[in-house]
């Protein structure tokens, strides 16, 4: 299994994140999150979907505001058009066999809940890892369980992708559009369910 190369970065963050909230407790809350893609063809359009591995995030919820950061990754292999030759196209792309887990990190930022809020999420694919802006939207807290969604787009050029090109025209457009939505619960939550 591939290790998660932020792993340090990320307990020096929350210590930080833990130090700069002082009139908010922070807390692990565990993840969740489906992804849908939406990409273009010369031929048609097509979408796919995913689920992140189960995750953990550092929140501090101070309203009006709150401080979030973590690590999620996503298995290559998992990535679902819904068509066969499709999928193993895409998973040569991203050379799964090598790299069989992409990386996304957030923060710890501070975030506004009531707003559209842009996220700097830092995004590893393959070898490469860049910045890609997200926005942070639909913030929903119920019972314990906190809901959101994170929109982006990504150019497979800047990612170091190379789509195929097939029957010599078919190729797919450098712009993905992405929606990750997550639910996260609260350590409170875990406790008290059944």
């Amino acid at each position: 299994m591939q290790r998660n190369p932020h792993w340090a970065g990320w307990i020096l963050a929350g210590v930080l994140m833990v130090a700069e909230t002082r009139s908010a407790q922070a807390e692990v809350w565990q993840g969740q999150a489906e992804i849908e893609f939406h990409a273009t063809s010369t031929l048609h359009d097509f979408s796919g979907t995913v689920r992140a591995q189960p995750f953990s995030v550092l929140l501090a919820v101070d309203e009006p505001t709150a401080t979030l950061g973590g690590t999620a990754q996503v298995a290559v292999a998992q990535m679902d058009t819904r068509h066969a030759k499709r999928d193993a196209n895409m998973r040569k792309m991203f050379d799964a066999a090598r790299f069989p887990l992409i990386t996304g990190a957030v923060g710890p930022i501070r975030i506004d809940p009531a707003s559209r809020t842009p996220v700097p999420l830092l995004l590893t694919i393959r070898d490469r890892t860049q910045t890609v802006p997200a926005t942070l939207a639909d913030w929903r807290m119920e019972n314990g369980i906190l809901r959101f969604e994170l929109d982006m787009v990504l150019s497979l050029r800047k990612c170091g992708l190379s789509p195929p090109v097939l029957l010599g025209f078919i190729k797919v457009g450098d712009a993905v559009s992405v929606r990750i939505r997550v639910e996260l619960e609260q350590p409170a939550a875990r406790e008290s369910g059944p």
